[in-house]
C-alpha cells in the first residue's frame, strides 16, 4: 500500500497550498485525489433549503467552500474538490455522526506513508443532490483546520459523480442542474472529459481535460480537473528556476522547490496567459501532465453525466440563478438613500 499526499505550494506571503495523493486500500484499492489546504475567513451556512442554486464562499481567490450535510446532518463547512476523487471528513466529525471504520490502508507523504481509515456514509448532501453510500477518508485535517476550524472536511468527486452544475466565481454560487434545463440554457462547446480512474479501482476517478500549453513549443497534454488547485500546476522536473520559486511541502513539514513561472494555455480554441507552479511529482499517473484550476475561469459548467465541460459560457435565456441574483437588493449609494 502506498501513495503520494498533501504537497503545499507558497511563495512570499501568499502560502497556497495543495495536495495531491495516490492512496491504496489493500493490495486493490486505489484512490487518487487532490486536495487543497489554503486560508480562509470563517463563514457560517444557515440550514440552506435544498434549492438548485447553493451560494458558497471563496477564500484566496480560487478555493470553494460550500455547505454539506452528511447523514442528514449539518450542514458543515466543506471544501469542493474536483480534483479529490473520494470525499474525506475530519475524524471529529465521523466519531460526531458515528461513522464506522471498514478498511485500512496508507497514504504516502513526501518520506513516508501515513495510515488513512475508510468509512461509509450512508448520505451525503449539497443542494439538491444526494448521493448514496458515499466512502469517506477518515483522517486528521490539522492543515485546514488551524486555519479556519469550522472546515470539517472536502467533497470530492465520489459525491458528485452524478451531478451536473455551474460552478459561477463571479456570483459565488453553485447552481446544479437536475433536469438538463440549464445545459439547455447556455451557449458553448462542449469540451471532453474523460474519467481517468485506476484500473483496480475503477469506481474511483477524476475528471480529465486535454488542453496545449506553449513552453518550448506547443504541447498536448492531458490535465486533471481540480477546483482545489490555486494555479496550473505542470508535472515534471523544474529546468532552472528562473521565473522564481515556492516552497512544497507536505503536512509533516517536509519541504522542496518548484519553479514559479507563467504559461500560455489553450483550450476551447482560446488562448491565456496563467501562473504556473513546476514540480517534481508524478503521483497523478503517467497520462497525467498536471492540474488545471476551475478558479482560473469566471465561469465553468462540468457534466459528469454527459462527461463534457463548457468554459465559459454564455446565457441563452435567464435561469434560476439569474433570478437569483437580479433579486439582490441594489446597493445604497454612498450618502444618499433610497
Amino acid at each position: 500500500m502506498r501513495g503520494n499526499s498533501h504537497f503545499g505550494f507558497g511563495s512570499g506571503d501568499l502560502r497556497k497550498q495543495i495536495a495531491t495523493s495516490f492512496c491504496c486500500f489493500g493490495l486493490l484499492r486505489c484512490v487518487l485525489i487532490a486536495v487543497a489546504l489554503l486560508c480562509t475567513v470563517p463563514v457560517l451556512f444557515a440550514d440552506i433549503p435544498s434549492s438548485s442554486v447553493v451560494p458558497f464562499h471563496v477564500v484566496r481567490g480560487f478555493a470553494v467552500i460550500v455547505p454539506v450535510t452528511v447523514n442528514g446532518r449539518g450542514p458543515y463547512q466543506f471544501m469542493l474538490d474536483t480534483g479529490s476523487t473520494i470525499s474525506a471528513v475530519d475524524r471529529d466529525l465521523a466519531r460526531e455522526l458515528g461513522l464506522q471504520v471498514q478498511q485500512r490502508g496508507s497514504v504516502q507523504t513526501l518520506v513516508e506513508p501515513v495510515p488513512v481509515l475508510l468509512a461509509q456514509a450512508c448520505r451525503v448532501s449539497v443542494g439538491p443532490v444526494t448521493e448514496m453510500s458515499v466512502e469517506v477518508m477518515v483522517r486528521d485535517l490539522d492543515g485546514l483546520r488551524r486555519i479556519d476550524p469550522a472546515i470539517r472536511g472536502v467533497l470530492g468527486q465520489n459525491a458528485l459523480e452524478h451531478a451536473d452544475f455551474l460552478l459561477d466565481y463571479r456570483h459565488k454560487l453553485l447552481e446544479f442542474d437536475t433536469d438538463g434545463e440549464l445545459e439547455r440554457s447556455l451557449t458553448g462547446h462542449h469540451v471532453p472529459l474523460r474519467r481517468e480512474g485506476l484500473k483496480d479501482s475503477p469506481e474511483f476517478a477524476n475528471l480529465a481535460v486535454q488542453a496545449r500549453i506553449t513552453t518550448d513549443g506547443v504541447q498536448v497534454m492531458n490535465f486533471l480537473l481540480d477546483s482545489g488547485s490555486p494555479s496550473l500546476v505542470l508535472f515534471g522536473v523544474p529546468e532552472n528556476m528562473s521565473g522564481g520559486q515556492s516552497l512544497v511541502g507536505d503536512v509533516a513539514g517536509h519541504q522542496q522547490l518548484a519553479e514559479l513561472h507563467q504559461t500560455q494555455l489553450i483550450i476551447d480554441g482560446k488562448s491565456r496567459e496563467v501562473a504556473t507552479q513546476t514540480v517534481a511529482f508524478h503521483g497523478a499517473g503517467a497520462a497525467i501532465g498536471g492540474l488545471l484550476p476551475t478558479g482560473i475561469f469566471s465561469r465553468i459548467y462540468i457534466s459528469n453525466r454527459g462527461s463534457f465541460a463548457m468554459f465559459e459560457p454564455k446565457q441563452k435565456k435567464p435561469t434560476p440563478l439569474d433570478h437569483m441574483v437580479a433579486s439582490l437588493p441594489a446597493p445604497k449609494p454612498n450618502g444618499g438613500s433610497q
